[in-house]
């Protein structure tokens, strides 16, 4: 797996398949880019920068939502009741290896 540039943040799939999809660090560019249909009129300069911010926080939010409902449905559920079973398993070996020995 590659390592992203710094700052941004790397959603894997919860399979551990080794997808993952990465959002970049924000910049001023991606702001003006996604937060474009941010209704600005009669707002204030202060107003707009926190719309257009906004807005671009949510197109995010919708744009990653979308990539991990998209791949997550790739998977087949005796793959989710795999890695559950064995999640479980491993959350069982921890418990019993942070009991305290007997004296």
């Amino acid at each position: 797996m590659s390592t992203p540039v710094a700052g941004t943040t790397r959603y894997l799939c919860p399979l551990e398949c080794g997808w993952h999809h990465d959002v970049p660090p924000p910049t001023a560019e991606r702001v003006v880019e996604l937060g474009a249909n941010a209704d600005l009129a009669g707002r204030t300069p202060s107003e707009v920068v926190s719309a257009m911010a906004t807005q671009a926080c949510l197109r995010e939010a919708e744009q990653t939502e979308t990539a991990l409902r998209e791949h997550v449905a790739t998977h087949t559920t005796e793959q989710f009741v795999r890695t559950i079973h064995d999640l479980r398993q491993e959350v069982a070996r921890l418990k019993r290896a942070a009991e305290p020995a007997p004296w």
